[in-house]
């Protein structure tokens, strides 16, 4: 394993030399010495030397429990849920909560946009799942938590990726003075007025000072433009997957970003310190005039300022492990909206500040009962205020400055058991919540000011599994079983004017099944399989809802993997992926059809010295299925279907070379 176990919500970490980068965990008690020791639903995946993928989302694929639903749309960002968490996002990730190298990069009211993130840079990921979970910050149902490659000061690292829509450049240089990292990809798209292309920049370097560590890292991530082809209805996306709505054409429907972050971590052999500083910039280009006295405008501007602090300790009294963590998170967005006069800047209709300021305090406790049961428990305390200044305000526009403070708590407790040196139960039990964005509280349905009438939806989980590993650690096997139930999930109330309302109305009930196994067939032979099964549906009093599936979800998702590798020089896979249908809307009118996708790869790796060489060969979609790539929840049109690609073939190149 690269590092040990993600099991529930303290960041330490592992040994690390001086010329490596250390390796993160989050762990409820202390740091497992195998991921079958995790007692926890835990899954982890390390990815190839050359992804080749634009979308962050792509490499989650095939994660039990985990639904990533791969945009074909650049503009609205990776779609991602898990047991139902972050289903309702109509665009970036919202319920989850994602670190790199143990830094968040979702903001205190929990969303996330993983799009600046450099996937040539990610080395592996782990997602944390269950109870545990809840621990680790607001809405958080999973931790999603990514690492960065390993440096090897004087490594000089070229890729080239080609396919006939899509390519991708990258550079990196590992050097005494940090790594240094460069991509870019374009992309000419699979629909009219669907182009995109991104340029990223990244530096980092650790330093180790006796028994501590400092580590400091500097991204940034610019993309020029990312037109918006738009959604389709049903009917639409049958007649022609590949069209476009007439509306994104008409008014230029697209978006720029600009996204920097800088942070830092220190950390010593009891304790560690983290700190970041994240700026981001948006123009958006919306299929919409957004003309109306209330309407927010068809062109939005953002300038987003995020900054956080946090820190963890550990201290053993006898058998008993206590972690102790205090956190601080702040984030401000100046918002403007204008007047889309068929892809010109208009009249100003909005013009606000709204910030979201969070405290957690977090305790986390274990104890080994006895040699083979260990006992786990943990509490979170959270204080959260949001506050908006509305400067844009008229006759026929009312002021919707506001402010209000939510407390949550969030409580785990759970155990490990070892049935056999190599199989290992474990269980837990929790309840956490998930407050509402700054978006949804925006408008009220009847007055102005902030929606302050919104509560935070409260969630208790149920969450037990078996993980299974060979002594030569070839073959592993887990299965987690879950029951989870909320109450005031939110739903949309209205949708007017260029103005959508949200209220407190539905609760959820959620049962199921995660299954995935690794097994090594022979020498040469490797299969990989997951299975998820995810029954949720809303239950309760609410009116037509009670019994209806969940909208985004599928009921069923599948993947089976294939390898061989004969030697050290050539590989290839076969993959195989299976979707059942999804609900575009909390009223299950409608539904994006099943699926099902054959992935294949070839891979040939030669080396000479210091010089080594790497090609690829890749099939996506390879049977050209025509199947919807992610939905837009509750779209109000209707065009709630975003296509999929068509079948690509591409081709990749890397060189690798040790300078020194």
């Amino acid at each position: 394993m690269l590092w040990h176990s993600l099991t529930a919500a303290l960041l330490t970490a592992a040994p690390a030399s001086s010329q490596n980068i250390e390796r993160l965990v989050i762990t409820a008690g202390p740091p497992p010495a195998s991921w079958l020791q995790a007692p926890a639903a835990l899954n982890q995946r390390q990815f190839d030397e050359q992804t080749g993928v634009a979308d962050p989302a792509a490499l989650l694929q095939g994660i039990a429990g985990l639904q990533a639903d791969v945009r074909a749309n650049f503009a609205q960002d990776s779609r991602l849920s898990l047991r139902g968490f972050g289903s309702r996002s109509a665009f970036g990730v919202r319920g989850l909560r994602m670190l790199l190298d143990g830094i968040p990069l979702t903001t205190p009211d929990g969303q996330t946009q993983p799009g600046s993130l450099m996937t040539e840079d990610l080395a592996a990921v782990e997602v944390l799942k269950g109870p545990f979970a809840a621990l680790y910050g607001n809405a958080a149902g999973a931790v999603i938590h990514w690492q960065s490659r390993q440096s090897s000061p004087g490594r000089l690292q070229l890729k080239q990726q080609q396919s006939q829509e899509f390519s991708q450049q990258s550079l990196s240089l590992d050097t005494d003075a940090g790594n240094f990292a460069l991509q870019r990809w374009r992309h000419q798209g699979y629909r009219p007025h669907n182009r995109a292309e991104r340029e990223q920049a990244l530096w980092r370097h650790s330093w180790q000072f006796d028994d501590a560590f400092l580590r400091l890292r500097f991204e940034h991530s610019a993309d020029a433009r990312l037109d918006d082809p738009g959604g389709l209805s049903l009917s639409e996306w049958q007649q022609n997957p590949f069209q476009t709505q007439v509306a994104a054409s008409q008014f230029d429907s697209h978006k720029s970003t600009r996204h920097q972050q800088l942070s830092a971590s220190w950390q010593q052999q009891h304790w560690q310190l983290s700190s970041w500083l994240g700026q981001r910039a948006i123009t958006q280009f919306l299929a919409m005039r957004g003309d109306g006295p209330t309407a927010s405008g068809g062109i939005v501007q953002l300038e987003r300022q995020s900054a956080g602090l946090q820190m963890t300790a550990q201290h053993q009294w006898q058998d008993l492990q206590l972690h102790l963590g205090a956190s601080h998170e702040q984030s401000r967005d100046d918002r403007q909206g204008f007047v889309n006069n068929n892809g010109l800047t208009g009249a100003l209709r909005r013009d606000e500040r709204g910030s979201t300021h969070s405290q957690d305090l977090s305790l986390r406790l274990s104890y080994p009962l006895s040699e083979t049961l260990d006992l786990f428990a943990g509490s979170r305390l959270a204080r959260l205020k949001f506050e908006v200044h509305d400067h844009f305000v008229t006759p026929l526009n009312p002021n919707d400055s506001g402010q209000k403070t939510e407390y949550g708590q969030a409580h785990a407790a759970g155990f490990r058991y070892a049935l056999t040196p190599n199989l290992w139960w474990h269980g837990s039990v929790g309840r956490g919540f998930e407050t509402p964005t700054l978006t949804e509280m925006a408008y009220q349905r009847d007055g102005a000011g902030l929606n302050l009438a919104l509560r935070s939806t409260r969630n208790q989980q149920w969450d037990s599994g078996l993980k299974w590993q060979s002594a030569d650690h070839r073959r592993q096997t887990q299965l987690d079983v879950f029951r989870l139930s909320s109450q005031d999930e939110l739903v949309i109330d209205s949708s007017s004017g260029g103005r959508t309302t949200y209220r407190n109305a539905a609760a959820t009930h959620r049962r199921g099944l995660e299954l995935s196994l690794q097994q090594g067939l022979a020498d040469d032979w490797q299969l990989d399989y997951s299975l998820t099964w995810l029954d949720a549906r809303f239950s309760g009093e609410d009116a037509g809802l009670s019994g209806l599936q969940l909208p985004g979800i599928a009921k069923w998702q599948q993947q089976l993997r294939v390898s061989y590798q004969p030697d050290a020089h050539w590989s290839a896979t076969l993959q195989h992926n299976r979707l059942s249908r999804v609900a575009t809307n909390d009223r299950n009118t409608e539904f994006a059809p099943a699926a099902a996708l054959t992935d294949a790869q070839l891979n040939w790796h030669w080396q000479h010295n210091a010089l080594h060489w790497s090609f690829l060969l890749k099939a996506q979609n390879l049977t050209d299925e025509r199947y919807a790539g992610t939905v837009i929840v509750n779209q109000a049109a209707g065009r709630s279907i975003e296509p999929g690609m068509p079948r690509q073939l591409s081709a990749g190149l890397q060189m690798q070379i040790q300078l020194w």
